[in-house]
């Protein structure tokens, strides 16, 4: 007990005396330039969004090997983080990691298929799709000063929706606990992930939210439409063909279409349909946004653009 009080007022301090590196901020005409082009920009987003996941099905179908009576299929999207040459020498499963195409020889596939594959990570999709929806629309100059803050701030994702906010997107709350058994659901969730790598800090930050309208440096624009909702998906996410979320204080990132999460995972095996899922937006119903099958993500942000 004495090390969760230590910690939360470890928090609380941080939380009082810092924020972001550095400021970004934008015109009038830049505001009102995206709002009058955000269905465009959205659909854009969407749409790369869809490509992805079209061109992942196609090479994963297409690229098989059989060996000992079963067969396995590459994933084109690979993880950058497991995958990496910095992660050369990092342990998994009591066997090393190895670099893309030693990995793929082990795994039975045809090395010069690296040529074919590409780096994913939950951050990177999302920046991706927005990257093309802000460039379709003329907006590459306001993309390059996101793209600059972002940098400057670990290309965190709640830096990005803060970003995001100051052209007018709305930043909203998620945390499927109702009301009623909020405080007790959350000091469980807070137990349980202790000894995780990523932690929701979550009654931490659902106090902050209710009485600071605040979730880390950022402000909250809406902190009822996606509280409570339990199993049910929140009908709000029907309106939006594309929009940005976060999860344990932008630990992880994941772009979403409709009241689809979509997901890319940077640390799951080259033979994984799942480095990139799309399933529906209700984690405590085992959906998304999902990290492993023991651990969750169960809130966070949502940045809804202004349409």
């Amino acid at each position: 007990m004495r090390a969760s009080v230590i910690t939360l007022l470890t928090l609380l301090a941080v939380s009082a005396h810092a924020d972001y590196n550095g400021s970004i901020t934008f015109s009038t005409e830049e505001v009102t330039n995206h709002k009058e082009k955000i269905k465009e920009l959205v659909d854009g987003a969407q749409n790369c969004l869809l490509d992805y996941k079209a061109e992942h099905k196609r090479f994963y179908n297409s690229n098989c090997v059989s060996k000992g009576g079963s067969t396995r299929c590459l994933s084109k999207y690979y993880g950058e983080r497991r995958y990496s040459k910095k992660r050369f020498q990092r342990r998994d499963g009591g066997l090393f990691l190895t670099y893309l195409p030693t990995a793929l020889r082990r795994a039975g596939f045809d090395r010069d298929l690296v040529n074919e594959m590409e780096p994913i990570s939950c951050v990177g999709l999302a920046l991706t799709c927005l990257e093309r929806g802000f460039n379709q629309t003329g907006q590459s100059a306001q993309w390059d000063k996101i793209m600059r803050f972002v940098r400057a701030n670990n290309v965190g994702g709640t830096s990005l929706q803060h970003a995001l906010q100051q052209l007018g997107w709305e930043i909203n709350y998620w945390n499927p606990a109702s009301e009623e058994s909020a405080s007790e659901r959350m000091a469980k969730w807070d137990e349980e992930e202790n000894k995780w790598q990523s932690k929701g800090w979550h009654a931490y930050r659902y106090n902050n939210v209710m009485t600071r309208g605040t979730y880390w440096f950022n402000k909250v624009d809406n902190a009822t439409d996606l509280v409570g909702f339990e199993k049910e998906t929140p009908a709000k996410f029907s309106k939006y063909p594309f929009w940005v979320g976060t999860a344990n204080t932008g630990y992880h990132v994941f772009p979403g279409t409709f009241e689809k999460v979509v997901e890319a995972h940077s640390t799951r095996h080259i033979t994984s349909f799942d480095n990139l899922e799309f399933s529906p937006f209700n984690p405590l119903a085992g959906q998304g946004p999902k990290w492993t099958p023991s651990e969750k993500y169960r809130s966070g942000l949502i940045a809804f653009p202004p349409l």
